[in-house]
Parts: structure tokens; C-alpha cells; sequence
């Protein structure tokens, strides 16, 4: 595992509402954002740990085919993109 902090970003309550862990990958025009709460992790450490292991994923990818950048990137922002919930009419 990689242990640089680099696409990382901590995020705790003095400073906004959210307290944990935000990566944040950019690449050939495309960004990806995953926050990774604390208090779905287990704490700090498992918010740490999960958003490194998905940073590292992307990151070992596009190192692996860094052709297909573009591709990989919609993909993680596909894979993890929140469903809106459909308002009741």
C-alpha cells in the first residue's frame, strides 16, 4: 500500500459537518470524489485505510494502462456514483 497521502484530503468537524477521509483523483478531464466517514469505517484509522485502498486501486490502474485514464476514471465514477432518491409526487 502506498502511504503517501498524496489525493487525500482529512476532513473533521472544526472544520466542516463531515468528519473523514475524501480522495480525490483527477485525470484527462474526468475527476473522481469518495468521501469515507469515520463513523462508517470504524473510525479515523478504517476511513483511512478503505479510502487508501480505493485511491490505490484507481491510481495502480491507470499506472497499469495509462492509455485507458480516461475510461478507468468514468468507470470508478460510475461504480461509485450515488443513486438520487426520487422525490414522491
Amino acid at each position: 500500500m502506498n502511504t503517501s497521502m498524496r489525493n487525500l484530503t482529512r476532513y473533521t468537524r472544526e472544520k466542516t459537518s463531515f468528519e473523514g477521509w475524501r480522495v480525490c483523483i483527477s485525470r484527462k478531464g474526468v475527476m473522481f470524489t469518495k468521501y469515507f466517514a469515520d463513523a462508517m469505517y470504524n473510525g479515523e484509522q478504517g476511513s483511512l485505510e478503505a479510502a487508501l485502498a480505493v485511491r490505490d486501486e484507481i491510481l495502480d490502474r491507470i499506472k497499469a494502462d495509462p492509455t485507458n485514464a480516461k475510461a478507468i476514471m468514468m468507470k470508478y465514477q460510475a461504480q461509485f456514483a450515488k443513486k438520487k432518491p426520487r422525490r414522491s409526487r
